[in-house]
């Protein structure tokens, strides 16, 4: 009897939970490991063979949304990064003069010099203005730069600890065998 059958029997059906009950007490613990083992093994299956690929992708991002969303560090960021949206679009809002929805280069370089730099990289559709979804972009590919940087640096930190253990593991070797060559000539 699985143990989903047992839990069944003892809240569906309180006739038969005092036989189920006593029946499971007198099962070893490796009995009951074992169903155990079969339940999810099964449980395992029925969601192998009830839910298509799709259905257990969108499961599993659904069940990654929920954590994100519960998760206290993941919740700050999401706040940070909708701050930092609120106070970009506030600052396109107040250069943006003629209220086109789009800024020039006057514009940009009026109110906007670290911009105004890189006009020609920000303004993808060369157009000769840059609208907010351009500039969010180019703050999308900023941030990335940044975290790839930030990546490689922590790359070179890991071998450089990586050599450097490797370095010291080696030196104890050598020490002790000098040691015990001296104790010991031949």
């Amino acid at each position: 009897m699985t143990l989903l059958t047992l839990l069944g029997s003892v809240f569906i059906f309180p006739s038969h939970a005092d036989t189920t009950v006593d029946s499971a007490v007198e099962m070893t613990e490796a009995e009951l490991s074992a169903e155990t083992e079969a339940a999810m093994s099964g449980m395992e299956q029925t969601l192998e063979y009830n839910f298509s690929p799709v259905d257990r992708a969108r499961l599993r991002k659904a069940l990654a949304d929920y954590a994100r969303n519960n998760d206290p560090e993941h919740i700050q960021i999401e706040r940070r990064r909708a701050a930092m949206k609120a106070s970009l679009k506030e600052r396109f809002t107040q250069c943006n003069h003629d209220l086109d929805d789009s800024l020039d280069r006057q514009e940009v370089t009026e109110c906007l010099p670290q911009i105004a730099r890189h006009f020609n990289a920000v303004d993808v559709d060369e157009d000769n203005v840059i609208t907010f979804e351009e500039l969010e972009l180019a703050q999308a590919k900023w941030t990335e730069r940044h975290k790839a940087a930030e990546a490689k640096l922590e790359a070179q930190r890991i071998k450089e600890a990586e050599a450097e253990i490797k370095k010291r593991a080696k030196k104890p070797k050598t020490s002790q065998q000098a040691a015990s060559q001296s104790r010991n000539p031949s």
